[in-house]
């Protein structure tokens, strides 16, 4: 990974008995399921003896759970296609967290692409996703998520099947970078195909 990307302290469990093994104290916890989308099993624990409950919703979803020191800061995510991060979107969800309400609810979030970042960091978190997205071996495409916060991103996901539907992060990044949607959509198919 890039020097200088940081990431939430984590803990990675396939039961809810893991409060004696939790090996860091935080205000807030971000509990979800290991491979799951969209924010599906995903809770915001705001006292260390509620986790129990949260883990248990997300192992619903999932036998491995992670539960993460929660980042207060600005929603990142850089989309990569091929060899090429694409422009950076900054999300502002109007509940503060980016669940599936605010990920699915017309209106219930806002949008700005290219993200409102001094031009280094915005550089910067560019070749953190694309350092992010090859170390993984990824191909084709994938979108990277990051909190910014303090100055510093947090790397907290890769997204190796982002969605594509026309409202997608995705194809808005694509979009301002000058593809269509069938552009993205033929890019990718033939990318695939070569693999």
């Amino acid at each position: 990974m890039k020097q200088g990307v940081l990431s939430p302290k984590y803990f990675q469990t396939s039961s809810n008995t893991c409060n004696d093994h939790l090996d860091f104290a935080s205000e807030k916890y971000v509990v979800k399921p290991n491979s799951q989308g969209s924010s599906v099993g995903f809770n915001i624990v705001n006292k260390f003896e509620n986790l129990n409950d949260a883990i248990d919703i997300a192992l619903d979803f999932d036998n491995s759970v992670l539960i993460e020191e929660f980042i207060d800061g600005r929603e990142i995510t850089v989309p990569i296609l091929e060899n090429e991060p694409l422009p950076v979107i900054e999300i502002e969800p109007k509940s503060g967290i980016y669940d599936y309400k605010s990920k699915y609810t017309a209106g219930e979030s806002e949008y700005i692409c290219p993200a409102n970042l001094k031009k280094d960091k915005y550089q910067f978190v560019q070749d953190c996703a694309f350092s992010i997205h090859k170390m993984l071996d990824c191909s084709v495409y994938s979108r990277v998520d990051f909190k910014f916060y303090n100055n510093n991103f947090y790397f907290l996901e890769i997204n190796t099947l982002p969605g594509m539907t026309e409202t997608s992060l995705f194809p808005m990044s694509a979009k301002k970078h000058g593809f269509s949607f069938k552009d993205v959509i033929n890019k990718i198919i033939k990318l695939s195909l070569k693999k």
